[in-house]
């Protein structure tokens, strides 16, 4: 009686583990997915700018930070920079720092968050920030090797990578 007790048991174990087994696909045991999104749009301005208006898909990173948080992608990233306007030079320091550091596919965004708002596009956040409303006329140059994306470019770029959301 003992061995059939001790039998059922077993069976009851063993059916238990292989579903255990079988099901273990269908939940997440703590794996990532390490897979690098191939186009970031970073907004160099500070934090409080950005939760009050930015372009939806982008990330915030200080400009001094951008060179370290680019580490872990390849140099084929496609990077869009931007600040507030285009009086404002951080993302042009930033696109010229990444530039030199090998990055092939990177433009600064030059009409800045008031471009993009001024121009109707969709924000994430209550855009209350005063520079938002002022002027923001196209300065005439910008410097040798940077390249500048237009804002319909970057509304074709981040509709492209479903990042307009």
């Amino acid at each position: 009686m003992v061995n059939l007790c001790y039998l059922k048991n077993s069976f009851k174990v063993f059916f238990l583990l292989s579903g255990l087994t079988f099901l273990s696909g269908c939940f997440d045991f703590g794996k990532k997915d390490t897979k690098k999104p191939d186009l970031l749009v970073i907004n160099v301005l500070d934090k409080e700018s950005y939760d009050d208006c930015h372009i939806p898909g982008s990330i915030q990173v200080d400009m001094m930070k951008v060179k370290d948080y680019v580490v872990p992608y390849p140099k084929t990233t496609q990077i869009v920079v931007y600040c507030s306007n285009y009086a404002c030079t951080a993302s042009t320091y930033v696109v010229k720092k990444l530039k030199k550091d090998g990055f092939e596919h990177v433009w600064d965004y030059a009409a800045g968050m008031a471009g993009w708002y001024k121009d109707k596009f969709p924000v994430t956040g209550p855009a209350k920030a005063e520079y938002l409303e002022l002027p923001n006329p196209v300065l005439e140059a910008h410097p040798e090797g940077v390249d500048v994306i237009s804002t319909e470019d970057l509304k074709k770029l981040l509709e492209a990578h479903e990042l307009s959301k």
